[in-house]
């Protein structure tokens, strides 16, 4: 293993084969770049990795901007492009080759990174991967005398991010490490919308706020492919004390070839900043992460929802709204369902998070109570017979595998070119569905044919907060 070598797999095709060559493609596209005066410390960079006629030219300027700096370990870290794992893999051992040279792997920094859950080595992950490679030959022109650390991500969840963004930082806070971001932006749209997307990327990215950016990544409000190692670079960054973001080129490919049809865009930025190291960081994210509400905070949803039911089936007014609990006025999805005597009398919801929580409620309140189609309007003698259940959602997360999907834990939102359908957690284990009535049941509630999420739909998946009027009772009862 010591002596293990990673051949270049994408020599000739992303880049020249010859040494010769490539050095003066590098040393032409570093030479284009205008003077970059940065004083701050450098804690990472993010750059593109498609082929260097097409983004060598902005990959340069993240690169001009390290030139000659002291850096003796650099963790690379971009995404899986061929080969599907869950997790993360740490190239453990040996080197990494180009035309230009090997480059030796930082060992101990990579070991010290696997020892986390869900972080290992898969050699099958980094056999033909091209996110890593093409970002080593402008390392090796502009930097002496350093070792690398190649990450590939894969099918990652927002705890694996966080949990490898704080091995990096945990593990080289005493090593003059840099951190690089390998992602291009969008992908395939035309220019015009290609530049709105990316804006929206960009704009989240020098937000700094990792947890916001792999929300709005998974909602697609945002695109780029390496999203998961962008994440995770500025958490570790973060948590090292970086505090600023700076773009220093973008462009997509159209305005390299002309051909504006489909573009893919690409963006060189850098992170910056030397705050003393951040050591509650883990703790801020892990509450946020969890985010459950409070009893309290249900018991006032609940409320919300009944008095804004009240006081539109009998005035047919909604009520003002005065909340300032900040956790009921962050944006949520949420579903409100009403039932009476046992039996569905409506249900409707935001599947994104468009609404403050309290608003929302209030509007799905009204919603399940006089418009779902399925039923005529609730009337005024039926409001004490009604049960209120609220459900708050988790963002969406698609899935490749209907093996990630535990019936009782998650929803399911189906998709298939227009037709769409959502069933909540609870409706499988009410009506004791397995996984493939319940896919089959989602498929219908969409309008399509049974089978359809076998044949090319698009399947998410989320968790909800699901509490109804029996908690009050409970709150409220003596112990």
């Amino acid at each position: 293993m010591s002596e293990q070598i990673r051949k270049p797999a994408v020599a000739g095709m992303f880049y020249p084969s010859g040494a010769e060559k490539l050095s003066s493609q590098i040393n032409d596209y570093l030479n284009k770049v205008p003077p970059l005066h940065i004083e701050e410390k450098i804690v990472a960079i993010i750059s593109p990795h498609a082929g260097y006629e097409f983004s060598g030219g902005v990959a340069a300027y993240s690169f001009k901007a390290i030139e000659q700096r002291d850096f003796s370990t650099v963790v690379i870290i971009g995404p899986s492009h061929y080969v599907y794992f869950k997790g993360i893999s740490v190239y453990a051992e040996g080197y990494y080759q180009t035309p230009l040279g090997n480059v030796e792997i930082d060992r101990e920094l990579s070991k010290a990174i696997i020892n986390n859950s869900n972080i290992h080595f898969y050699p099958s992950a980094h056999q033909r991967e091209h996110s890593i490679e093409v970002e080593i030959p402008f390392l090796q022109t502009v930097l002496k005398n350093f070792k690398i650390v190649p990450i590939i991500m894969g099918d990652c969840s927002y705890q694996d991010c966080l949990d490898l963004g704080e091995a990096i930082a945990e593990n080289s806070k005493d090593k003059k490490t840099l951190i690089v971001a390998s992602t291009d932006f969008s992908h395939f749209y035309p220019s015009e919308k290609a530049r709105i997307l990316d804006k929206t990327s960009l704009d989240e990215i020098k937000k700094f706020n990792p947890q916001e950016l792999y929300k709005k990544v998974q909602t697609e409000e945002c695109q780029l492919c390496g999203a998961m190692p962008v994440v995770t670079t500025l958490i570790a960054a973060q948590t090292l004390g970086a505090d600023k973001i700076e773009l220093l080129k973008y462009l997509h490919s159209g305005d390299v070839t002309g051909d504006n049809s489909r573009v893919v865009g690409y963006g060189s930025m850098i992170v910056i900043g030397s705050k003393p190291q951040v050591a509650g960081y883990r703790q801020e994210i892990k509450k946020d992460k969890k985010g459950k509400l409070s009893n309290e905070e249900k018991k006032r949803l609940l409320s919300i929802a009944r008095e804004a039911i009240g006081s539109y089936v009998i005035k047919r007014k909604k009520p003002e709204m005065h909340e300032t609990n900040p956790e009921l006025i962050k944006k949520r999805g949420v579903f409100v369902t009403l039932t009476q005597n046992g039996q569905l009398r409506g249900c409707i919801g935001y599947i994104q998070a468009v609404k403050p929580l309290c608003e929302a409620v209030t509007d799905m309140a009204i919603e399940a109570a006089v418009n779902d189609p399925r039923f005529s309007p609730l009337q005024k003698e039926e409001l004490s017979k009604i049960k209120i259940e609220i459900s708050v959602l988790s963002p969406l997360k698609r899935i490749k595998d209907t093996q990630e999907i535990k019936i009782g834990r998650d929803g399911i939102f189906i998709r298939k070119g227009f037709d769409s359908g959502l069933l909540l957690p609870q409706v499988a284990t009410e009506n004791n569905w397995n996984k493939d009535e319940f896919l089959k049941q989602g498929c219908y509630k969409a309008g399509l044919p049974a089978d359809a999420w076998k044949k090319g739909a698009e399947i998410y998946t989320f968790s909800a907060e699901i509490f109804d009027e029996s908690l009050i009772t409970l709150i409220e009862k003596p112990h």
